[in-house]
């Protein structure tokens, strides 16, 4: 069986974005939430296409989001929202698939995106270090249900923003970035919850640093392998 790996993040900043980021938006086409998340894809993708032609796999995307300084850091634009559905756009428009996935927030007046050929790095730790696999559809409760039952014996980190890593091993039949919400959102136990509510309601706005990696076994079938790495922001291993 092959077990998750950890790719190696971009290390420069690379091109800045003249479009204001737009997290995902679920409102009817045409709406204003989706003029501008496709804004921000078409910009995501007019910076990075001419290097993404011409670079080896395994390929690594980042994207560095600002935010006004009137915005808080850690309620809501959750990364996660960000990077899908931008990402399977990027791979239908350029017909390339990342191994690795790359995303913070921050106050500051731009945005950037970077992409670059990976590599394997090691296991970065963390206050919580630990591996879970699901089999259910990531569109089910059961599938977030799995995740959880695996992890009770953790309490949600200190206040402040989160490092979080995410290490898939999935099946060939498996779209990788349908597995990121869904588990987050299974976190409730390392992230947190708002009092009042709703099981699934994790606070994954305190995740500022955000990285997702994948690798394909064959012989996976319907399951998937999930290592999870946790920590405050500066006591991850950076890589």
């Amino acid at each position: 069986m092959t077990l998750p790996v950890f790719y190696a993040r971009p290390e420069f900043l690379g091109s800045t974005l003249p479009v204001p980021p737009a997290p995902a938006s679920w409102d009817a086409a045409g709406s204003p939430g989706q003029v501008r998340s496709a804004a921000f894809a078409a910009d995501v993708l007019a910076a990075i296409a001419p290097k993404v032609r011409v670079t080896p796999d395994p390929l690594a995307l980042r994207v560095d989001i600002g935010l006004p300084d009137n915005v808080p850091l850690l309620a809501l634009n959750d990364l996660d929202n960000y990077l899908f559905p931008l990402v399977p756009k990027l791979t239908k428009d350029t017909g390339r698939q990342f191994a690795s996935v790359w995303a913070t927030k921050r106050h500051a007046a731009t945005s950037s995106v970077a992409v670059c050929q990976t590599h394997t790095v090691q296991d970065p730790g963390g206050v919580y270090s630990l591996q879970v696999r699901t089999t259910a559809s990531s569109s089910t409760t059961a599938y977030k249900r799995q995740i959880r039952d695996q992890i009770t014996a953790a309490q949600p980190l200190p206040e402040g923003s989160i490092a979080l890593q995410l290490a898939f091993a999935v099946g060939p039949r498996r779209a990788w970035p349908n597995l990121w919400k869904a588990t987050i959102d299974s976190l409730g136990s390392i992230l947190g919850r708002d009092v009042g509510t709703r099981e699934w309601d994790a606070r994954d706005g305190r995740i500022t640093d955000l990285g997702l990696h994948c690798v394909t076994d064959p012989a996976a079938g319907n399951q998937v392998t999930i290592a999870i790495r946790a920590c405050p922001v500066g006591k991850l291993a950076a890589h």
